[in-house]
């Protein structure tokens, strides 16, 4: 099967863990990151930056498909931004899961997410739209997320979880099962979340609770 050929939106930190995931699956060859100036003939992780997002609608003419590599730490906003840019534009965009994941073939990934080394995605589990499930999260059966979300490294979101669009859940936090968490969230790292969360805010700790 002919591989794809990629352009990568964002040359930062996550970019870099996401690069790791391609270069071990065969479904794509990376043809360049798009950034802003001036970084226009500069690499990332060997790969070059090629231009910035205005070059988008002639990377679509020429057949390009698309991958947003810019993160999510606390404001989804930027990624939102990119991937709403694409979609403007008519842009292929991929899903891309690094083989080192295990994803239940009775689960359902949206387009642009990307689960990362190690992560786990149980039966019946279906991702949302351009979210970043991170190294080693635990995503378990049955649980619901919605668009532009990131689960952290080593998270858990326990079965039958559901979970808004917009939501940030932080490294090692732990949610119980069969509870919701509506949008524009962010949990703490290390937040333990014992009941569902109703008010848009910040939670930390064990038990998690809103920062004032």
């Amino acid at each position: 099967m002919d591989k794809i050929n990629l352009i990568l939106l964002g040359g930062g930190g996550h970019c870099h863990s996401v690069i790791e995931s391609i270069e071990h699956s065969d479904k794509f060859n990376i043809s360049g990151v798009l950034e802003p100036p001036p970084l226009k003939g500069e690499y990332i992780s060997g790969y070059p930056v090629i231009g910035t997002d205005d070059e988008i609608p002639e990377l679509v003419s020429r057949g390009y498909s698309f991958h947003v590599t810019v993160g999510h730490i606390k404001n989804p906003a930027p990624r939102r931004k990119l991937y709403e840019l694409l979609k403007k534009h008519r842009a292929p965009i991929v899903t891309v899961i690094d083989p080192s994941a295990v994803v239940s073939e009775r689960a359902e990934i949206g387009e642009g997410t990307v689960v990362l080394r190690q992560a786990f995605v149980n039966s019946g589990a279906i991702i949302g739209n351009n979210c970043i499930i991170n190294t080693g999260a635990i995503i378990e059966h049955d649980a619901r997320i919605g668009h532009y979300v990131h689960v952290s490294t080593g998270a858990i979101v326990n079965g039958d979880c559901t979970i808004g669009d917009n939501c940030f859940i932080g490294s090692g936090a732990i949610l119980s099962n069969n509870i919701t968490i509506c949008a524009d969230v962010l949990i703490g790292a290390g937040a333990v979340v014992l009941r569902s969360v109703n008010e848009p805010g910040i939670y930390h700790g064990n038990p998690a609770r809103l920062l004032k």
